[in-house]
This record gives structure tokens, sequence and C-alpha cells, in this order.
């Protein structure tokens, strides 16, 4: 299969398995509505992968490409066996603990919870924890094995799979009053995609792998150790935003899901495009030794990023009641909770300039091979929304001033550090931040102040964003 069809192939099925995420919200909103029953629906649903991604995710494919990419067949069906006994010893143990301090994760993951739906969320995240726990990790292994022999096609199809059974799950449960149907949903969901990934990661490789060591070894997982402090400090900053949302009563957990999930899903599937094609040219660059061109390049993939996500963030703001409507207006979700989602969102979007610098500069760093720079800066962001959570007041926006004040530190530090590398501070970009986020910030004022009709945002907002990208194309 061709670059240019394996790529396009990869982008649909990224767009297929996030929309379908978005489905899912959807589906938990119209059947339960900002009630406790729908996070507590939320906490079980979402801890699965958010779990595997704090303590695995990214890290794996970090550490376990470079070792397996160009070598042998043989070679990565050796390395492949390895991380994956690894997983199912480290998250069946992991499953095992969750199980057992269900309650007290429940508590830690949403504080706002009744008893009743407490004990519902607790029994279900326990049982279910106990097999796509381990069964998450492995599907990991097998990402990076896929990775590795180029076959990118099949990244994202495990999580379509994987939605699905969960929106399956769902609809029996809204269906039947019966909630352990999430948790057999949750269950079936994480075995279909484990299966389905195991059989394709492992297609031509040999039957029989080395077995020389039955484990990684020592310098891999002191790599996988860095690894993971990178990659897993900004899952914090979701999981701490939600239980500081939650702990303001049934329902807030809710809105920020909802408003995260819409909010951010255009910026980072963009990136995902973006980053694909600048990082092979930022290394390209470095390889030659050429640094001048490498920070001539960044300078310019992070201003078009920072003028891409104010255009999405400022359309999106205009859309926001609208979108909301059209999403989650159906069922059980009111008027009233449709402003706190759409405002919630508003917050959201004002963000993304800021989650659009930190893509970039983690980027920009990872070609360098400066994780410790990356656990500086997202350590140091984890600190500022710790701080913010506790020194606010209990309300319905403490979560989101905690979560943006993480994201400005975040990147504050992930600035500095690149510009002492570099010795280029790109004040030039700096500015752009800074006028982006001021000027989404009064829009977003004016527009709480001046409610539009939602159909006519909507029209405003495909005008605003089709004119945008005429501008961001014809002076790019």
């Amino acid at each position: 299969m061709s670059v240019l069809r394996v790529f396009s192939l990869s982008l649909l099925l990224l767009a297929a398995s996030r929309l379908l995420g978005l489905v899912r919200d959807a589906v938990v909103a119209t059947q339960f509505g900002l009630t406790g029953h729908a996070d507590a629906a939320l906490v079980v649903l979402s801890f699965p992968d958010l779990a595997v991604s704090l303590l695995w995710g990214a890290a794996v494919p970090a550490v376990m490409v470079p070792r397996m990419a160009g070598h042998s067949l043989q070679h990565i069906a050796s390395e492949g066996a390895r991380w994956s006994r690894l997983a199912v010893l480290l998250f069946g143990v992991a499953g095992v603990l969750v199980w057992w301090w269900q309650g007290l994760i429940v508590h830690a993951l949403a504080p706002g919870l009744s008893a009743a739906d407490a004990q519902l969320a607790a029994q279900a995240l326990g049982w279910s924890a106990l097999v796509a726990l381990p069964a998450g990790a492995v599907v990991m292994v097998s990402n990076a094995m896929l990775q590795a022999q180029s076959r990118l096609q099949w990244q994202y199809t495990g999580q379509v799979v994987f939605n699905l059974g969960l929106i399956g799950g769902l609809i029996v449960a809204a269906q039947t009053g019966q909630f352990v149907w999430v948790a057999l949903g949750v269950v079936a969901a994480a075995l279909a995609r484990l299966g389905l990934m195991r059989q394709v990661s492992r297609t031509g490789l040999p039957a029989h792998a080395d077995r020389g060591r039955a484990f990684p070894d020592a310098v891999s997982l002191r790599a996988l150790g860095m690894a993971l402090a990178a990659s897993g400090l900004t899952v914090f900053y979701t999981l701490a935003a939600r239980s500081l949302m939650s702990d303001a009563g049934p329902g807030q957990l809710g809105v920020f899901q909802y408003a995260q999930r819409v909010g951010e899903l255009p910026l980072h599937t963009v990136f995902a495009v973006a980053s694909a094609l600048a990082l092979a040219r930022l290394s390209a660059a470095e390889s030659r030794g050429d640094s001048a061109t490498a920070q001539q390049e960044t300078r310019q993939w992070l201003r078009a990023m920072l003028w891409l996500s104010a255009l999405i963030a400022l359309s999106g703001m205009v859309a926001a009641p609208g979108i909301v409507r059209l999403l989650f207006g159906w069922g059980r979700m009111t008027f009233e909770a449709q402003q706190q989602v759409a405002g919630a969102m508003r917050w959201i979007l004002l963000l993304l300039p800021l989650q659009a610098a930190q893509l970039v500069l983690s980027t920009r760093l990872n070609s360098h091979r400066r994780i410790a720079d990356q656990v500086l800066g997202y350590g140091a962001g984890l600190l500022a929304l710790a701080a913010a959570g506790a020194l606010l007041p209990v309300n319905d926006w403490r979560g989101l001033a905690a979560y943006g004040a993480a994201w400005l530190v975040a990147v504050a530090v992930l600035w500095w550090r690149l510009a002492r590398h570099q010795a280029d501070a790109q004040w030039r970009n700096v500015g752009v931040l800074l006028a982006t986020l001021l000027v989404l910030g009064i829009c977003s004022l004016a527009l709480h102040a001046v409610a539009l009709p939602w159909p006519l945002g909507l029209v405003l907002a495909a005008v605003l964003f089709a004119a945008g990208v005429w501008a961001l194309l014809r002076f790019d």
C-alpha cells in the first residue's frame, strides 16, 4: 500500500474513532442528562483508557518503535512478546488493585457522586478493570508493533471497535435500567479490541519468537520510566480537572467531559496530521546538522498552529450553543444543562492556542530527545493545577480555571526550555499567542452577553471558519 493511501486511511480511522467517542458521550448525555448517574457512567467508561494512557500510553511506542523499526520480523515478534508479557503482568496486578480499592478510586475521580451512584460506579469499575486494564495495555504493544512495521492504517481500527462496544453497552444499560451493562460493555469492547489488534499486529510475523529473555531489558525499562513521566503527566490534567468539577455537584463532571470532548476534538485531529508532516522535516534537518533550518521550520509551524487554533476556537465559540444543541440537546438534557456545557466549551476553546503551542514545543523537544524538559514543564503545570484547586472556592468553574492554569504554566516552562536550548525566544510568536488569548477572551465575554440564536450561530461560525481558512491559505 502506498504511503499516501496508508496516511489517508489512518487519518480516516482516527477521525472515525474520535467521532465515535463523541457519539458515546452524546448517548450518555441524552440517556442520563446532567446527573450523578451520567457521571458514574462516564467514570466507568473512560477509566480504562485514561489509566492505561497514564501508566503506559504514548511512552510504550516511544520506547518500542526505535528498538524494532528496521529490524527483522523475528526481532519484532520477540520484542512484542516480551512487552506483552510485561503488560499482562503489570496491568493484571493493577486490575486487582483497582478492584480492591474501587471505592477509593471512584471517590478520587468523582467526589461529588452520591453514595448510591458512587457504589454503582465502584462495582462496575472494579470488575471491568480486571479485564480492560491488561487488555488495553497489550493493545498498546500491538499498536507499537504496527508502527514498527509501517502498518499505520490499522492503528486506530481497534479504537473504532472499542467505542462501538461501549456504545452498545450504554444503549442496553439505558433501555434495561441495569447499570451492570455499562461494565459488560467495557469488558466486551476491551476483549474485541484486543483480539483484533493482536491478530493484525502479528500477521506475517514468525509463529515462534525467540524467548531468550522473558521481559524487556533494563535499558528499555529505564527509558520507559522517563517517557512515562513526560507523557503521563498531561493525563493528570484531565483527571484532576474532572475531579474538581465533580466536587461542585452531580452532573458537573459531565459538563467538563462533554465540553472537553467537543472543544479539543478539531485541534487534536488536525495536529495528528500536522505533526506527522512536520516532525519528519524537523528530524531530517537535525540529522543534516542544519539547526538554522530546523529553527525556522519550528517558528513557521508554531505560528501556523497558533493562528489555526485561534480560528478553530473563535468559530467554535460562536457555534457552541448550536453544536451542544445538536449533539446533546435530546432526551434528558435540559436547556439549562446545555447552557452549562456551552459555557464550559467556550472556556476549553479559549485554551486551544496554549494546547497548540504545547503540542509544537513538545514535538520540537522530542526531536532533540529532551524528555526531561517536558517532565519539568508538565510537572510545573500539574503543580499549578493543584494550587488553583486548593486556593479557589468550590464552585462550578473551579475545575475549568485549574485546567487553564495547568496549560498556561506548562506552556510557559516548555517555551523557556526550548528557547534556552535553541537561543531563540521566538518573541513574535509570543506576541501572536498573547494576542490570540486576549481576543478570544473578549469574544467569549461578548458572546456570553449577547446570546445569538443557535441556528444563526452555526451559520456565522461556518462563514467565519471558511473566511479564516481562505485567509490562512492566502497569506501563509
